[in-house]
């Protein structure tokens, strides 16, 4: 069953919650991380930046949207959270049950006995450690958040399957908790070493933090609004089938 989009409302209603939470990302961890995220929880909305990339992902409860922004092509590019909604639902429905099969995990997380859990389908696994949040609010912001960039990546590129991750979000959701390090392994692909991110909760927003949220309120107006199939343009000109990503 779907996730009820909180509302304006809900977080009206709900205690103020700002912080931030830092994310390194290794492919092998004896070398430096090949990216780097930073993600603002503040009000009714969440901005993560990857500096890396340059791009901004922007969860906005008030009005309902997700918008993912190119800084370095100048664009924008704004989905409506039902429609997100909508079309991850569709998806699903065009799966078979033997490729539901393979990307959802049959059983709850294990717990082990080097203080990781991990979360296992026939085509991949999450192992990942978790610590108490501060606060329930934070554990419950932040599962929202991982759900939406799921589900919005789940039917643009990369086409990331979206299954197992979102049974490891409601898996954080239920425990209250915020994961410190998850590593992700694609056993379609032998040999190759699980990617691997680990994360680092702020409990205060700083003055940069502060000052970057602003600065979006600024930059949002100079960005050009571009549609769906020219923001995540292939290569090739071609778009691929979400479908058939999870076919291989």
């Amino acid at each position: 069953m779907a996730q009820a989009i909180p509302t304006e409302s809900d977080f009206k209603s709900a205690p103020k919650i700002e912080f931030r939470i830092d994310t390194d990302l290794y492919t092998d961890e004896s070398k430096p991380p090949i990216g780097t995220t930073q993600t603002v929880f503040v009000g009714n909305r969440v901005f993560e930046w990857d500096d890396t990339h340059r791009t901004l992902l922007v969860v906005d409860y008030q009005d309902q949207s997700v918008t993912l922004a190119d800084l370095r092509a100048q664009k924008k590019c704004r989905f409506n959270m039902s429609d997100l909604e909508q079309r991850l639902s569709k998806l699903r429905t065009q799966m078979t049950s033997e490729q539901l099969r393979l990307w959802t995990a049959q059983s709850n997380p294990a717990y082990g006995q080097d203080g990781y859990f991990s979360l296992a389908s026939e085509r991949a696994t999450y192992v990942f450690k978790t610590a108490p949040a501060k606060s329930e609010g934070m554990a419950i912001q932040y599962a929202e958040f991982a759900d939406w960039s799921v589900r919005l990546y789940a039917v643009n590129p990369p086409f990331k399957p979206p299954l197992l991750r979102m049974q490891l979000n409601a898996f954080l959701r239920e425990k209250k908790d915020l994961p410190i390090e998850i590593r992700l392994s694609d056993l379609r692909s032998k040999g190759t070493k699980p990617i691997t991110a680990r994360l680092i909760v702020q409990s205060e927003l700083s003055s940069t933090d502060r000052e970057r949220v602003r600065d979006w309120e600024i930059l949002a107006g100079t960005l050009k609004p571009s549609s769906e199939s020219d923001f995540f343009r292939l290569a090739s000109g071609t778009p691929e089938n979400p479908a058939k990503r999870l076919q291989r």
